[in-house]
């Protein structure tokens, strides 16, 4: 089948700002789009620089990264609106922390009021809602601003943000690959220093793979402890959390200590003499690529003082495979979309959404949901013996692997391999020589979390051997997130900064405006079967350069267009 669509990109910054002059920002707003999060509320607390200015040096790199493809929905005078407010508000002599007008980017599946959510999918483009989401108010309660809503791989269904109808979100380390997914846009933006922090949500990896794929920190928490009830496009309820994504784990801590409604004590941990988890079982088949940069971030671990306490985990993994992640997305989301969509009173019906998913897998596995067909789907007995009975006793073996070896968290790293060739990685990836499924490939350590409800996080460690970036997971037990985020900011201290992508102001000697004008992209289907190919056609309104043409193998291609 071939789903083919060419549509002007959401993001049109045609308004009368201080935005890039001739193709460039002036040194000031190079200086202020590369604060972490933590420097630049400092700065807009102590007044040394304005929201709106903030907002405007932000705004303008997002006009020169436009064709990234990050943002779904990007509304400037808005956001210059809200920034002059907030600056309003601190010039009659309120106070304005804990954020004082810091900008930051919400995932297009999280309701925002004035925004669309779309999620990635055609049936809910235009809908907007009347509420925000919890979190999101509690965002504008603590005087940030909402930065447009970013691109996400359609219903949070894969691991690439590759989306048939609004386009691949391209790597800004190198525009010819993938950003993961499906938090992808909120990564993008966050790693094209276009947003200092972005909401991100999280249902098997969709905070942590970005994360990994773009050179930023991507933060699960607890389940439970974000509030996004009723106000995010859900998947499954006994999954699904969201989660933050930043530059720098600090930045992380911020954000956790204003969004999250669970407090945990963060203890004042150094790294020598703490044991950390090693389940040599999760890092074995590194692609080659990524061995050298593994292995210096451990070094560098060791060498902190941190003991490496090794033991397998294998028998936790294989009790993993028997919960049937798909058992319960087929009870929970069906049901879960079906009263989305009553309480927010769209005139769509379930079956209306899923016959307009555009995305091959997402829609066979929907079709597969919502089928009346009972005799090809398990029972309800089956789904309540997982949640019974499989769910609790993983958790039981989780905990008596960490009991046994005294260690409150593990390591390993976030995917084996680094994102792939937008041309190449769905459904199949390239990995250490052999065609893998998208799934088996990037999700081997970060799919087993989410149904423990544990925290997790993913750190930039360095970059492959071919330039792509790569993240190191860790994993804590259920309520520790104080613990890990604690842990993370010290482990943060001791590897090296991670390399901005290349077309930043940051990277000293690069152009700024290395971007891809147009992509198409087809699919490879299975080897031996006929091909699933899907088509995108990006169109930008905006000036976007030419970076290169791209070629790949017969199988499938991706090109640019003049």
């Amino acid at each position: 089948m071939l789903w083919t669509c060419r549509l002007a990109a959401a993001i049109l910054i045609s308004v009368s700002f201080h935005g890039a002059t001739e193709g460039k920002l002036s040194r000031r707003q190079e200086k202020l789009i590369n604060l972490t999060a933590e420097d630049a509320v400092e700065r807009l607390c102590k007044g040394q620089v304005s929201a709106t200015e903030y907002a405007e040096a932000l705004l303008a790199q997002n006009q020169l990264n436009e064709c990234l493809n990050n943002f779904a929905a990007l509304q400037p005078h808005q956001v210059l609106a809200d920034a002059r407010a907030v600056d309003e508000l601190k010039a009659s002599g309120h106070d304005t922390r804990p954020l004082c007008g810091l900008p930051f980017a919400v995932k297009d599946n999280i309701d925002v009021v004035g925004y669309p959510t779309v999620a990635g999918t055609p049936a809910l483009h235009g809908m907007r809602p009347t509420n925000s989401s919890p979190v999101v108010t509690r965002l504008l309660e603590a005087h940030g601003v909402v930065l447009g809503k970013t691109h996400m791989e359609e219903l949070a269904e894969g691991l690439t943000t590759i989306n048939p109808v609004y386009g691949p979100v391209l790597n800004p380390y190198n525009n010819e690959f993938d950003v993961g997914g499906s938090s992808g846009g909120t990564g993008g933006v966050v790693s094209a220093r276009g947003a200092p922090g972005g909401f991100c949500s999280d249902t098997a990896g969709s905070c942590r793979i970005p994360g990994a794929h773009t050179g930023t920190v991507g933060f699960r928490p607890s389940l439970g402890c974000y509030n996004a009830a009723g106000g995010i496009v859900p998947q499954t309820t006994s999954r699904d959390t969201v989660g933050v994504m930043a530059r720098t784990v600090k930045d992380v801590i911020l954000f956790d200590s204003i969004f999250s409604d669970c407090h945990f004590p963060r203890p004042d941990l150094v790294l020598k003499g703490t044991r950390l988890g090693y389940p040599v079982n999760y890092w074995k088949g590194l692609d080659t690529r990524t061995v050298k940069t593994f292995e210096a971030a451990l070094e560098a671990l060791v060498a902190a003082g941190v003991e490496l306490v090794e033991f397998d985990m294998g028998l936790l993994t294989a009790e993993g495979a028997e919960i049937e992640a798909e058992l319960l997305l087929a009870y929970e989301m069906p049901r879960e979309v079906s009263r989305y969509l009553s309480t927010h009173r769209y005139n769509i019906s379930l079956m209306h959404l899923v016959d307009q998913i555009a995305s091959p897998y997402p829609k066979a596995l929907m079709e597969q949901r919502t089928s009346l067909n009972l005799d090809a789907w398990p029972t309800p007995a089956d789904y309540y013996f997982n949640i019974r009975e499989v769910i609790p006793k993983l958790k039981e073996l989780h905990d008596m692997f960490l009991n046994a070896y005294n260690v409150h968290l593990t390591v390993t790293p976030t995917t084996h391999l680094p994102a792939g060739p937008i041309a190449q990685v769905q459904p199949w990836v390239m990995y250490n020589g052999k065609l893998v499924d998208t799934f088996d490939a990037y999700g081997q350590t970060v799919f087993l979390g989410p149904p423990l409800g544990i925290p997790a996080i993913s750190i930039p460690i360095g970059l492959s051997t071919d330039g792509l970036p790569l993240g190191i997971h860790f994993q804590a037990r259920p309520e520790e997130d104080g613990l890990l985020l604690a842990f993370s900011a010290a482990v943060e201290k001791v590897l090296p900064p991670m390399p901005a992508p290349p077309f930043t102001p940051a990277c000293q000697g690069c152009t700024p405006k290395v971007k891809l004008q147009a992509a198409n992209y087809s699919g490879v289907g299975q080897p031996g079967r006929d091909d699933v190919t899907s088509l995108f056609t990006l169109h930008f309104e905006g000036q976007c350069e030419l970076k290169h043409d791209i070629e790949f193998a017969e199988s499938s291609s991706v090109h640019t267009e003049l």
